[in-house]
């Protein structure tokens, strides 16, 4: 017997709140970090920098490439698109 996929159901609205949220400070802490190895001239604290990018940007490419987080009902907009490099 073949099974029937079943229809993507919307997720819950406090789900949606926080992923807008994670989205957001994991994007702001991207460019924070870029920032600040921008102004390294020590190679130590630029791999270390560069490690936590890789980090950071592997949490954010989970919504995807083109990922834009709809805010949910009663939630500003605003949401940009990932900026993955």
């Amino acid at each position: 017997m073949a099974s029937v996929p079943l229809a993507p159901q919307p997720l819950p609205a406090a789900l949606l709140r926080a992923a807008v949220i994670h989205h957001r400070l994991v994007d702001a802490f991207i460019q924070l970090t870029r920032t600040e190895l921008a102004r390294q001239r020590d190679d130590y604290a630029r791999d270390s920098l560069n490690e936590l990018l890789d980090v950071l940007k592997a949490q954010l490419a989970v919504y995807g490439p083109d990922a834009v987080v709809p805010a949910p009902a009663g939630m500003p907009a605003g949401m940009e698109a990932a900026n993955l490099p």
